[in-house]
């Protein structure tokens, strides 16, 4: 089964999932100068986190269903729970360093679909 489509598309959702997290958190007065505030716009947020969660579960039931590579799910998985965790920590306010975990999760998920290219490609 060719999982090539969600690993390409879902790593490029996360890593720009990631790399929204990080701008905004690190350098907001820059994206305010450069007039980018939409992008700091809740819809925004949601849509990136959707994206990336989304290809995530989609590339992880396929890989998985190719490969039965356990790591490889636990990869997926373990994302998936932290850039849950930073988004709902941001969104509702829970708790410090909801946009730290938000990144760290969109890293996992990009690294995760580069291992499960990887992984395609050993099986081929």
């Amino acid at each position: 089964m060719n999982i090539n489509w969600t690993d390409r598309l879902g790593s490029v959702a996360s890593a720009t999932c990631a790399a929204h997290c990080f701008l905004l958190s690190v350098l907001p007065s820059l994206i305010s100068a450069l007039g980018l505030t939409v992008l700091a716009h809740e819809a925004f947020e949601w849509g990136f986190f959707a994206l990336a969660v989304s290809f995530a579960l989609v590339a992880a039931v396929i890989s998985y269903q190719s490969s039965r590579t356990r790591w490889l799910l636990a990869g997926f998985g373990a994302g998936i729970i932290v850039i849950v965790a930073g988004r709902l920590g941001e969104a509702l306010a829970l708790y410090e360093g909801g946009a730290a975990l938000s990144v760290i999760g969109g890293l996992l998920l990009a690294a995760s679909h580069v291992m499960s290219l990887r992984q395609a490609r050993k099986q081929t």
